[in-house]
C-alpha cells in the first residue's frame, strides 16, 4: 500500500511564468494553480505551499500559495545564503509538471557556489501533449522569460549562470531569443539534453522545412544563435567572460525519439560539430560559425553513472552530481580568470 502523499512544501527561490493570482487584502501573497498555463510575465515567488488537497487533486491540478518578491528582495534572499554565491537559473523540461519541479532534489549544489532558482513554466506532464508544450506552451514561457529578464537591471547579480534541460533549451533559444537577444546576460550557459536541432551553431544550418509548423517552431536559426550567443556576459574587450556548454548522451532514449517527432535530429544527443550526411556521418569543428566555435564546448556524458529512475531514458541527468559538478568547475573557472 502505498504511502499517502504529503502536500508540498518548497521553501526557496524560483521564478515561475504560470500565472498568478493575488490574494485579497494582502499585496504579495499570491496563489497560482500548475493547470493556469503560462502568462505574460514571469515573477521571483518565495515560500511556495501547496494548499490543494494532496489525496484528492492530481498531478497537473495542484494550487499553491507564495510569496511574491520584487527583484531587490529576491537578491537579498540570495546575497544572504553565502557571500560567495551566485544565482544558477534552471530552466526545466517538457512532460516536467510544476509540482515535480517542486520535488527535485537539489541538495547536490554547494552553497558558496551557485544558489539555485528554478524556473518553473506550465507544462502539460503529459508525453501525449509534446506537440502542445513545442508548440505553444514552452514558446509562451520563453516570451515571459524574455520580458521578465528584461525588466532586471543587469548588474543586479554581478555573476549568474543558466541551465536549460531538454525543452527548456527550446523555450529559451525559439522562444525567448526569437527576435532579438534578451537583455539579461549569464557567465556559463549550460544546455542539457536539449531539444533543439543538432545543426543550430553551424554556418549553414537546414532551413528547408516544408511545413509551416515547423518553420515556426525551429526555423531562422542562425539569428536566434545570434541572439542566443548575445546573452554570454561579455570582458571590455567584447568577448564572452564564459561559454556555451552542451551536455550531451548518445543513449539518451527520449531525444532519440524526439527527432521521430521533429524530423531533426538533437544536439543533446549528436553533441557540437554533428555532419548528418545520408551515408556517412562525422564531427567536425570546422561546421560551426567562426564567431562561436571558441565560445562552445561540450561535455560527452554518454555512459556516466546515473540514478536508478534516470537508467530507462538516460535523458534527465541534469541534477546528477556529474552534472552539478561540470557547472560548478565552470563557474570557479570563472571566478579564477574574471573576478
Amino acid at each position: 500500500m502505498s504511502a499517502e502523499r504529503v502536500a508540498i512544501e518548497y521553501d526557496g527561490l524560483i521564478v515561475t511564468t504560470i500565472i498568478t493570482k493575488s490574494e485579497a487584502g494582502s499585496s504579495n501573497v499570491v496563489t497560482f494553480n500548475e493547470y493556469d498555463g503560462n502568462g505574460v510575465e514571469a515573477v521571483f515567488l518565495h515560500k511556495i505551499r501547496e494548499i490543494s488537497d494532496p489525496q484528492q487533486v492530481e498531478r497537473g491540478k495542484r494550487e499553491f500559495s507564495a510569496t511574491k518578491l520584487s527583484i531587490d528582495e529576491a537578491k537579498k534572499i540570495i546575497d544572504a545564503s553565502s557571500t560567495t554565491s551566485s544565482p544558477l537559473f534552471l530552466v526545466h523540461g517538457f512532460d516536467v509538471e510544476p509540482s515535480n519541479s517542486l520535488e527535485y532534489n537539489y541538495s547536490n549544489f554547494q552553497k558558496d557556489i551557485y544558489y539555485h532558482v528554478p524556473v518553473i513554466w506550465a507544462s502539460e506532464g503529459n508525453t501525449l501533449a509534446y506537440y502542445g508544450d513545442q508548440d505553444k506552451n514552452s514558446i509562451n514561457a520563453g516570451d515571459a522569460m524574455k520580458a521578465f529578464v528584461d525588466f532586471i537591471p543587469n548588474d543586479t547579480f554581478s555573476r549568474k549562470s543558466l541551465v536549460m534541460h531538454s525543452m527548456g533549451n527550446h523555450a529559451v533559444f525559439n522562444g525567448a531569443c526569437a527576435s532579438a537577444t534578451p537583455d539579461v546576460t549569464f557567465d556559463n550557459i549550460f544546455m542539457v539534453a536539449a531539444d533543439v536541432p543538432y545543426d543550430i551553431f553551424h554556418k549553414e544550418p537546414y532551413e528547408g522545412y516544408w511545413f509551416s509548423s515547423q518553420r515556426k517552431v525551429s526555423g531562422n536559426k542562425f539569428e536566434k544563435a545570434t541572439n542566443f550567443f548575445g546573452m554570454l556576459t561579455k570582458k571590455s574587450d567584447g568577448t564572452p567572460n564564459g561559454k556555451i556548454y552542451i551536455l550531451w548522451n548518445k543513449d539518451d532514449v527520449a531525444l532519440n525519439g524526439s527527432f521521430l517527432a521533429n524530423s531533426e535530429k538533437r544536439i543533446g544527443v549528436k553533441g557540437k560539430g554533428w555532419i548528418d550526411g545520408w551515408f556517412t556521418n562525422s564531427r567536425d569543428d570546422k561546421v560551426i560559425r567562426d564567431d562561436l566555435v571558441n565560445y562552445i564546448d561540450e561535455f560527452d556524458v554518454t555512459g556516466k553513472p546515473m540514478k536508478k529512475e534516470n537508467q530507462l531514458l538516460k535523458h534527465s541527468y541534469f541534477l546528477e552530481p556529474f552534472a552539478v559538478e561540470f557547472y560548478e568547475e565552470k563557474e570557479l573557472k570563472s571566478r579564477q580568470n574574471f573576478p
